[in-house]
């Protein structure tokens, strides 16, 4: 009976913590180790966004889909907002309101264009922004602007199918 307990418990734990959500706040070094430290897939996928921007909150339900339709050796979605520090309770509702759990990120307040040019030197600082690195951070793909789901999958597909032929 203890084991069955103890089991019952280990398992309402592990539940509960898949379902959490943890927003870091982080500078893009920061970003890219944590990144670096807690993921396991091939290909990471960063969405910069923000809750007053209209064309990233139309375009984040395609990104949210994108976990659902790739094995997680695959792809790693990150969520990155750039929210300032006085909206962060409105950042993690929103969050949850979308089901986003896991690991994501606000940009630390200071220096917008060391940001962008860190992140993606090609980035003009629009938004939404989504960049693609594989494993190392190295970067593979980036886009600037609202985009909808068949440009995701499209891309991420072409992504996918062009590593797996270098293998």
């Amino acid at each position: 009976m203890r084991n069955n307990l103890s089991v019952l418990l280990l398992a309402f734990l592990l539940a509960c913590t898949s379902n959490e959500l943890i927003l870091k706040v982080v500078s893009v070094g920061q970003l890219f180790d944590d990144i670096q430290k807690n993921n396991s897939s091939d290909l990471i996928l960063i969405n910069v966004w923000s809750t007053w921007c209209v064309p990233c909150i139309e375009e984040f339900p395609y990104i949210v889909d994108l976990e659902s339709k790739y094995k997680p050796e695959d792809l790693d979605v990150i969520f990155v907002s750039t929210d300032w520090d006085e909206n962060s309770v409105e950042v993690q509702d929103f969050l949850l309101k979308e089901n986003v759990f896991g690991r994501h990120y606000r940009k630390k307040e200071g220096n917008d264009q060391e940001f962008i040019n860190e992140l993606c030197s090609s980035w003009s600082g629009v938004l939404p922004f989504t960049v693609v690195y594989d494993r190392n951070m190295a970067l593979i793909d980036f886009w600037e602007g609202k985009k909808d789901d068949h440009y995701f999958k499209s891309k991420i597909d072409s992504i996918i199918s062009s590593k797996g032929q270098e293998i």
